[in-house]
């Protein structure tokens, strides 16, 4: 073990690890601190709405995105030192996120003409979506560029923003806040971080156009490898959030608001999940061989492995936690925070396998992967949420996850480690 951590030490990979980690945990304590901050200023049931309105957000960032983040790490890692081709795909993955914003507009409508949902939070929505959606755009690009102390200062700003524009409108508002307006300062707050992009890259030599045949090119390329990568994110965040849905189907928005609430709590796991790809996707993407390759991603394992050991002390710490943070406001989240707590230190363990496959450009299998755990996850809310509520949420969340890793443990084994 002391030779893999001395190795992990020279190549600097632990270096940039504790970088990006730092910053990633800013931004997640802000994070948190925002969704604390906004539970406890309104009541039970407008928490309801705004968790099951937030469970679209991400479904909307999928479609806002359509893969192009990790699209621009696998192919802007190779390429950034030659300007032409940097000018094409910046150029080619700015007009598909134009399409996709026009897409999430035709959704919209639907929505209002089929389902009859508010306008309003259509259009916070869709356009809110897609403002957040740059957040990980510029973030791509700084990953690239493996930049870690830009990212560091990038990561957190979002949630910090927003966490102070909730203070202040809530210290100087007339009325008290809503739902919706809280759903409109956790859409909209990117605006107003959105330049300082460009002045932590300045001294960067880049280019936003390109030669218009090649930006056609660049954008069927893409559109086909995308299409698996957005099928993948769209199939995960579904599989994530669905649960809220079927609450919401079944029971109370208390019912939604307690499960939505344990959720937030682990929005310190997304941010690992999101260090680990701004880590291990660059440097898997420019792998010499499959033995470097192979080399890089035991590396990621190890150091995931290290990360969720020393985490597992949290998993008796859910009581203190909510008590301290909600009172006895949402005491039923104490047995949902102890179920999904296990999850998420096994969805850390098989994070860097998902990420390989990007890297590996098998999106394609990621998605299928994806699908089974959303298929799954169907059939067990149906069977379980009806009857246990927010422990049945749960459960099925913990299970439906499982068949998944399984089929991505053995296709590792068939197609890379057996050799």
């Amino acid at each position: 073990m002391k030779n893999i951590i001395s190795k992990l030490l020279s190549s600097g990979f632990l270096k940039s690890s504790l970088i990006v980690s730092i910053s990633k945990v800013i931004s997640s304590l802000s994070n948190l601190v925002f969704m604390v901050y906004a539970v406890n200023i309104i009541s039970k049931t407008e928490n309801g709405y705004l968790q099951y309105y937030l469970g679209f957000l991400p479904v909307v960032l999928a479609v806002a995105e359509l893969g192009i983040p990790s699209a621009i790490v696998k192919y802007l890692s190779v390429a950034k030192t030659d300007l032409s081709k940097i000018g094409v795909l910046m150029e080619a993955t700015l007009l598909i996120k134009l399409i996709s914003f026009f897409i999430l507009l035709v959704a919209g409508l639907l929505s209002y003409l089929i389902f009859n949902m508010d306008p309003l939070i259509v259009f916070v929505l869709v356009v809110g979506g897609t403002v957040t959606s740059f957040l990980t755009y510029f973030e791509s690009i700084i990953v690239s560029y493996r930049d870690y102390k830009n990212l560091a200062i990038w990561n957190p700003l979002g949630n910090i923003t927003k966490l102070i524009l909730l203070y202040i409108c809530n210290t100087y508002s007339y009325n008290p806040l809503t739902y919706l307006d809280i759903l409109v300062i956790f859409s909209f707050s990117p605006l107003l971080i959105r330049g300082l992009y460009f002045y932590l890259s300045r001294k960067i030599e880049f280019k936003w156009t390109g030669e218009l045949h090649s930006v056609i090119l660049r954008i069927k390329e893409l559109s086909f490898f995308n299409l698996w990568a957005f099928l993948a994110s769209i199939f995960a965040i579904l599989s994530d959030r669905m649960e809220l849905f079927f609450l919401k189907l079944y029971h109370t928005p208390e019912s939604v608001a307690i499960y939505g609430t344990t959720l937030q709590l682990f929005s310190g796991f997304v941010i690992l999940f999101s260090t680990l790809n701004s880590l291990i996707l660059p440097r898997l993407s420019v792998a010499a061989d499959q033995k470097e390759f192979n080399k890089l991603l035991f590396k990621s394992m190890f150091t995931s492995l290290v990360v969720a050991i020393i985490l597992i002390p949290g998993l008796f710490l859910a009581e203190p936690i909510l008590t301290f943070l909600f009172k006895n406001k949402y005491s039923e989240s104490i047995p949902v925070f102890k179920i999904l707590y296990p999850n998420y230190l096994l969805q850390l363990l098989f994070a860097p396998l998902g990420i390989a496959l990007f890297a590996m450009g098998k999106p394609k299998i990621l998605a299928m992967l994806a699908f089974i755990r959303l298929l799954s996850g169907v059939i067990l809310d149906n069977i379980l949420i009806p009857e246990y509520s927010v422990s049945g949420a749960g459960i099925s969340f913990f299970l439906g996850q499982i068949i998944s890793w399984l089929v991505l443990l053995g296709y590792f084994w068939a197609t890379i480690w057996k050799e």
